[in-house]
């Protein structure tokens, strides 16, 4: 049962739900750029509906290399309670979180662009190094009843 979280595993764990921002962040952009930019070129701006469609395929194929860049880094130093599913799901989850909170940021929030990134990218990383050690079954195990002496020797 672990009980500790040696600090390399916390980092490699931070690390971890990084790139599951990353990972999550491809599908939406090979959707949304080209989708985008079609809207653009009916509208009349195909120019426009280009350039925004192929740079969102320029960004998705940026987040697939950090996504397995980041992630093969970072696995082999994270603790073995990563290859278990709650590991997985709960980085992807995390991950998932500190997207919707930089597209938040990018989109509506009063933060340059620069912030607006890197803000996310750090709150992900922090929610992933202080939960590493705390995800399902990996708490202190559950007590067991204590058989009294007496009780043995009555059967």
């Amino acid at each position: 049962m672990i009980r500790r979280i040696d600090p390399i595993g916390r980092i490699a764990y931070g690390a971890l739900c990084i790139s599951g921002m990353s990972g999550l962040a491809v599908p939406l952009l090979l959707v949304a750029g080209p989708i985008t930019g079609l809207v653009y070129a009916i509208d009349g701006a195909g120019l426009k509906g280009l350039t925004v469609a192929l740079l969102a395929v320029a960004f998705a194929a940026l987040a697939a290399g950090l996504f397995f860049g980041i992630f093969f880094a970072a696995w082999p130093l994270a603790s073995d309670w990563i290859t278990e599913w709650p590991g997985y799901a709960t980085g992807f989850a995390i991950g998932g979180g500190g997207l919707a909170l930089m597209a938040l940021l990018v989109f509506v929030g009063p933060l340059p662009l620069y912030a607006a990134v890197i803000a996310p990218l750090a709150a992900t990383f922090a929610v992933g190094f202080g939960i590493a050690g705390r995800l399902a079954g990996l708490s202190a195990p559950a007590a067991q009843p204590r058989v009294r002496a007496r009780a043995l020797r009555r059967r």
